[in-house]
């Protein structure tokens, strides 16, 4: 028998883990058919949702109001559930699976009869940087593909029935496989029309996250890609009150943040992190993290290391 939770504790629970995204009741709903648990494959947070609210979205106000950004890879267990993500639409079964951007609005319609999800927190800054080409966001993986099984057969090696962990998994190889999956290969610049300025900006983001770590990134080669010209492209991120360093340099240190955030221990590896970041000169580096976050890299670290989990 479902067990039954009181719909606020659903939804305070929900914030816990997955941060600002909100549970929409049915009409006149008080309890819902389900939980909220949080598990650990290695040193990433795994979300299990199950409930038969109305639906899960996402919407402008909520991204703003969390700090960290994650991809979001999302295995359907049981019921059906309806994603609308990325301007794709898709209809999961159990074993489908997609990929969803916090920083992108979405909508999740969960089944009447009660639906149950688990979702693997991907620290989103490392995932799209260290992969390239790029992945698919919002589009179904079906369960039946090779890949598919490959990748939940992995996954599951790890997870007993009810959800819970029973050892360690590898999330270096789980974030090798995601990628495969989701690959997109065949995608290219030239099949892209850039109908306006918001789509060549949202491009733009596209190939800063997916190229962040390469020693060719440059304002000239970001241009080229788009086909415009470096003042163009200026007068771009000017709209957008921010500048191509001023971007760059925010989604390097979260790079290294993620990584801190994520590793117990990290010995003399700061640096190589910094280093794999983008980041050239180690005594700016570490200049440019302290008046940002106030504290030294290895302080940053110390502290989050000691933080509580989100929910025990």
């Amino acid at each position: 028998m479902i067990r039954e939770t009181p719909f606020e504790k659903w939804y305070d629970d929900l914030h816990a883990i997955c941060g600002a995204y909100d549970g929409v009741p049915q009409r006149g709903q008080r309890a819902v058919k389900g939980r909220i648990g949080v598990h650990a494959f290695d040193h990433l947070d795994v979300a299990d949702v199950w409930g038969d609210v109305a639906k899960i979205e996402r919407d402008r106000a909520g991204i703003r109001r969390d700090d960290n950004e994650y991809i979001f890879f999302v295995i359907e267990m049981s019921g059906t559930l309806a994603v609308d993500h990325n301007e794709t639409q898709s209809r999961l079964a159990p074993g489908d699976a997609v990929l969803l951007d916090s920083t992108k609005e979405g909508v999740l319609h969960l089944a009447e009869n009660s639906s149950r999800l688990m979702s693997v927190h991907l620290p989103r800054q490392s995932f799209l940087s260290e992969r390239r080409p790029g992945v698919h966001i919002g589009r179904k993986l079906a369960a039946a593909t090779p890949v598919a099984r490959t990748l939940t057969r992995h996954f599951f090696r790890f997870f007993n029935e009810n959800g819970a962990g029973e050892r360690q998994g590898n999330a270096s190889l789980l974030y090798d496989m995601i990628h495969l999956a989701f690959s997109r290969p065949e995608d290219g610049l030239a099949g892209i029309t850039l109908s306006d300025a918001a789509s060549r900006y949202d491009l733009a983001l596209d190939l800063i996250d997916t190229h962040l770590t390469a020693d060719y990134l440059s304002l000239p080669w970001l241009a080229g890609q788009l086909g415009v010209s470096e003042r163009q492209l200026q007068r771009l991120f000017h709209a957008h009150e921010t500048s191509f360093i001023d971007l760059v340099r925010s989604k390097r240190y979260r790079f290294v943040t993620e990584h801190l955030n994520h590793l117990p221990h990290v010995h003399g590896r700061i640096s190589d992190i910094a280093y794999r970041a983008g980041f050239q000169d180690l005594s700016n580096f570490n200049r440019g993290f302290r008046a940002r976050f106030g504290m030294s890299p290895r302080d940053y670290h110390r502290g989050r290391r000691t933080a509580p989990p989100h929910m025990a």
